[in-house]
This record gives C-alpha cells, structure tokens and sequence, in this order.
C-alpha cells in the first residue's frame, strides 16, 4: 500500500524539528504496517486554523486526485487541521478518492473522529486565544506592555529570582524621546504629518523600522488610533484592548476590528511618559478638526494596473492620489523624491489597452503566428493524449495479468493468503482507477478548430475593455493583462502634459516578434522595453 506522509508544526516558537520527529514517527508505523511512502508533504510554522496558505497540504491534496497514494499519514488529526470546515472537506475529498486518514493518535479517521476531534481541535484554539487575552491583561494590570515595542522605548530584560526572565518592561529611549517631541511640537506648530516626515528623511534621522519615515506612521489610522501622533504611551497611559483580530474564513488573512470605547483598558504608566499633557491636547484639538471629516475613500474596485506604475525618477511606487492621478508616493508620503509627473488612471490604462489591441489585432503576421501556433498546440495535445491513452492501456493490461496471477495463488493455495488478499485489493482499487481514466478520454469530444479562428481570435482581443467592465470576466481579464507586464515607468515627457510612459515586461517581447526584429527595444539588455505613445504602443527612442 502506498502511503504519504503530512507532517506540520503551527508558528516560529516552535523548533523545526518538529517537522523530522513527526516524518520519523510516521514512517516507522507505516514500515510496521507493511506500507511504502511514496513521498512527504509539510508545512513549516503554519497555522492549522486556515488552509490557503498551507502549500504542503494544498500540494498533497491535488495528488490525491490523480491517486499517488492510498493512504495519509500523520501524527495527530490536529496536525492535518484544526479547522472544522477544512477537516471536513479534507476528509471528504480523499474519501472520494478512495485514500484512508492515518493517525497515530486517534487509529483511521473515520466520520466520528472528523465530528468530534475537529470541535476539540476548534475549541483547543479558542481556549488558547483567551489564555493568551487573559494573561495579556495581567500585564498590563502590572503596568507592563503586552504586545510589541513601540519608537521612543528600550525593552529591558531582568532576570527574576526564580530563574525567569522579565517581559514587557521598558525605559525610555532618549535619544528617539527627542524626535518623538519634535514631531509633536512641529505638528501643534502647524506642519502636516507630510511635510515632517519630509524634514526628518532631509535631516537623516532613521525611522521606526531604521529606513524611512511615511506620514503614515506619524499619522496612523484614525479608526484604529495607531501612529505616533495617537499613542497614548507617551503620555504614560497603556492602552489595551482598543483592537481585536479576526481571520477572514476566506483568505486566512488577519483583519483587525475596532472595540468599542467601553471594553479598554488603561493603566497608568507615569515613568515612561515622553509629552507633556498640554502638547497632547493641543495635538488632538488639531486632530479633531479633521474627525468629522470622511477621509480618504478606498478603492473599492482594484484598478487593472494597480501596483505596477512606478516613478520614472526615483523608482518608487504610484499610487492615486487626487483627482484619478497617479503620482509618486515618495514624494507625497517621505518627501524624497522631487518628482512632480502625474498621470490619469483612464489615460494610462486606456493606451495600454489601445496599444495591446494594436499589437495583437493590427499586425497580420502576428496573428498568422497565433493561427500557427494553435493548431500546432492542438496537434501536440491530441499526440500527447494518444500516447497517454496507450500508457494507461499497457498498465491496465499489467494490472490484469497481476490479478489474475493473484487469484491462481489463491486458489491453488501458494503463498500467504493473506497478503495476497491485500494485494489484490490494491490492484483492484488501481484497476478501476485505470478503467475511470481511460473511459474519461473516450469521453471527450474532439476538439475542432473554428475555420474563422483568426477572427474569433480578433473579436475576443477587441472585447478586452468590454471583459473589463463586466464583474464576472473582469477578474480573468485583469490578470491575463497585467501577466504580460513586469512594471510600467513615468517619465517627463517633451510636451508638458503629456508624460513619457514605458512598459517593461512580455508585451515589448511580444512587439519584438511580431515586427520579427529582435533589437525593436534595443534600450533594455533582455528586449523588454516599450513606449506607450498616446495613439498605441511603439518602440523606445534610444536613450529613455
């Protein structure tokens, strides 16, 4: 029997030897067993509570799918997941496909176990989450601080009589308790949290994570009462509790939620107070101003070349600022680049688009090339299926005369009936595997190509902004675009107004080969650069 082995360990605390007790433990019960692994999935420092990120578990579960193993072996279910959702479908789909569940623990996993062991296993990381809530609150009752390190404070570390050593302590940083004044005294005198993160990167002073500084960490969220200017430790007042997180049952991904004013909790902490009450007040009567204010409204919709503009300048990333315009967030948020080139999301996106159209429709040979190039592929995958079909009937027809050799054993009594039976049922399992393959392909309707192809193919490009529009294409045609390019620049054009945009990535190669000139965009060392004129796209001159 061929089995496969899942082993995980849940977070970096944990030593990664974990991982090779687990596969050792489990490759010595599947030894006792009789059993060959035939290979091993894991995941390191990954939570059970959520399956997505989990690439070890994901991986063994699309090879379950084309039968490579009869069985999963792990050490405990908690190990599998600790999800009742995804131990559920796990369970069911390897069911389907015939595949046991193998614990060390708890034996074969069967209905009653994924019921019962899947509650304990969510009620295990539920308890957890409130010892963990509850002894943060105890530290912070002492006056000390639960979670991390906040800019203007040292950690200190003590050892205790009993041998431990101290946590959440701290002192005052000096030397970062002056920079934390200073933002406050230039703010009360007037500066943007903008225009001080600009003066202190001019005056080299390292932000909070040693690069530098945004106006976002001095500004913070207003909503969630982070950032410097929001700190109520410099006050000397410990905050707790303002925030919970939650994991999106979708993505895994950790959202943080508001609490209510009513559920905080503050401790005084008057040795670690760096501003004055009166320099935080005046500091929250400026901040209030702007409260009833909406703020800044997301983008809801994900724009098709979101992330991908960068500044042609100093590198940096475009983000949308004002009125549908990209512009350097470096300079808006750190004030280190002197770039001031701004360019609408419509116009930009518009002559991509034009300019792809011009590449993939307008040019003949190009899609000759296409027309070639598809029915070759179909020419190649019918060959492949062929062949496949003539493996899995040579491999039926072994599986046949083993069976067959299996039943003569038995019944003229050689060998031990026993692990014959055992045998044959493994061949048996692979037989209708084989059968279920095979008939799959005679199900298949043949795939013929369009006589008008090329225009199907013409009408399908020209739909592209159409496909943008609709919600339902709109994902898939988002990511077929933006695979096609690595990043876009925005330069200083000639004309004021109009900016110089160049696109790096497969839509230049794709110029390249359908002009059938390999030095069409001579300006990069691998071909890749391309200019977005306002009428399309056209190679770069030399020099941008």
């Amino acid at each position: 029997m061929r089995a496969a082995i899942y082993a995980r360990y849940s977070s970096d605390l944990q030593s990664e030897a974990s991982i090779d007790d687990q596969v050792r433990l489990c490759r010595e019960h599947a030894e006792r067993e009789g059993m060959t692994v035939v290979d091993v999935y894991t995941d390191y420092a990954i939570s059970g509570g959520h399956m997505g990120n989990r690439q070890g578990m994901l991986s063994l579960m699309n090879h379950a799918k084309e039968n490579a193993f009869n069985v999963v072996i792990a050490e405990a279910l908690d190990r599998i997941s600790r999800d009742q959702e995804d131990i559920a479908g796990i369970y069911k789909r390897l069911n389907h496909s015939e595949i046991k569940i193998v614990t060390l623990s708890e034996g074969e996993i069967n209905e009653l176990h994924v019921g019962l062991k899947g509650t304990m296993n969510a009620l295990f990381l539920k308890d957890l989450a409130a010892k963990i809530k509850r002894g943060q609150r105890g530290r912070v009752e002492a006056g000390k601080i639960p979670g991390g390190n906040s800019y203007g404070y040292r950690v200190i570390r003590k050892l205790c009589d009993n041998g431990t050593v101290t946590r959440g302590e701290r002192e005052i940083n000096f030397k970062q308790a002056d920079i934390i004044r200073r933002i406050f005294d230039e703010f009360v005198a007037g500066l943007s949290a903008r225009q001080i993160a600009t003066r202190l990167n001019k005056d080299q002073i390292p932000g909070p994570t040693g690069g530098l500084w945004n106006a976002s960490s001095i500004n913070g969220s207003r909503q969630r009462r982070n950032g410097i200017l929001n700190n109520e430790l410099y006050l000397g007042r410990i905050i707790y509790n303002r925030q919970r997180c939650v994991k999106d049952p979708e993505t895994g991904r950790r959202k943080f939620r508001v609490n209510p004013e009513s559920e905080w909790i503050r401790t005084d902490v008057p040795h670690l107070r760096i501003i004055d009450d009166n320099t935080w007040e005046a500091t929250q009567a400026i901040k209030s101003r702007y409260s009833s204010r909406a703020g800044n409204k997301r983008q809801t919709k994900k724009r098709l070349l979101t992330g991908l503009i960068k500044c042609g300048e100093c590198g940096g990333g475009m983000t949308i600022i004002r009125h549908n315009r990209y512009y350097c967030s470096a300079k808006r948020e750190r004030g280190t680049c002197s770039s001031s080139i701004g360019i609408a999301a419509p116009e930009i996106e518009n002559r991509v688009i034009a300019g792809l159209k011009s590449i993939l429709i307008g040019n003949e040979d190009f899609v000759e090339a296409y027309v070639i190039e598809f029915k070759a592929e179909l020419a190649r995958l019918r060959k492949q299926r062929g062949v496949n079909e003539r493996q899995t009937q040579k491999e039926l027809n072994k599986v046949n005369a083993a069976i067959k050799r299996c039943l003569t054993f038995i019944t003229e009594g050689d060998g031990d009936p026993g692990l014959v039976r055992e045998e044959l049922r493994t061949l048996e399992t692979r037989k209708r595997n084989l059968e279920r393959t095979i008939n799959s392909v005679h199900d298949d309707k043949t795939v013929e190509i369009h006589p008008n192809i090329a225009d199907l193919y013409r009408k399908r490009v020209g739909e592209l902004q159409t496909l943008l529009t609709d919600d339902t294409s709109r994902p898939k045609a988002m990511d077929l675009i933006r695979s096609m390019i690595d990043h876009i620049q925005i330069h200083a054009g000639s004309e004021r107004g109009n900016p110089e945009v160049i696109l790096i990535g497969a839509l230049a190669r794709i110029l390249a080969f359908s002009q059938k000139n390999k030095t069409a965009a001579s300006n990069g060392s691998d071909g890749t650069f391309l200019m977005v004129a306002e009428e399309g796209l056209e190679p770069p001159t030399r020099g941008l």
